[in-house]
C-alpha cells in the first residue's frame, strides 16, 4: 500500500478548473440569452437582436472541455522520492 501514487494538485490545476467553470457559465448566457440582453462589453452584443449565439456557446464549451482536458494533465503522480530502476 506503500507503493500508492499520491495525486498532486497543482495551482495550475485550479485555474483550469476555474476557467472551465466560468467558459461553461458562459455558454450558457450565450445559450438563452439574446443577443440584444447580452451585455455591451460581451463579444456578440447586438443592440435589438433576437438572435442567440449558438456557435459563441459552442465555443465556450470547446474551451471548458479543453481546460478541463489540461486541468486532467497536470494532476500526474507524485514522483518525489520515487528512482527510476537502474538496469
Amino acid at each position: 500500500m506503500a507503493d500508492t501514487p499520491r495525486f498532486v494538485i497543482r495551482p495550475l490545476t485550479i485555474v483550469l478548473i476555474v476557467v472551465a467553470v466560468a467558459c461553461v457559465g458562459a455558454g450558457v448566457v450565450y445559450l438563452v440569452t439574446p443577443a440584444g440582453q447580452l451585455p455591451s462589453f460581451v463579444p456578440g452584443h447586438i443592440a435589438g437582436s433576437a438572435h442567440h449565439h449558438t456557435t459563441h456557446a459552442l465555443l465556450m464549451f470547446g474551451l471548458a472541455v479543453l481546460s478541463l482536458i489540461g486541468a486532467w494533465f497536470t494532476t500526474n503522480p507524485s514522483s518525489a522520492g520515487q528512482q527510476a530502476p537502474d538496469a
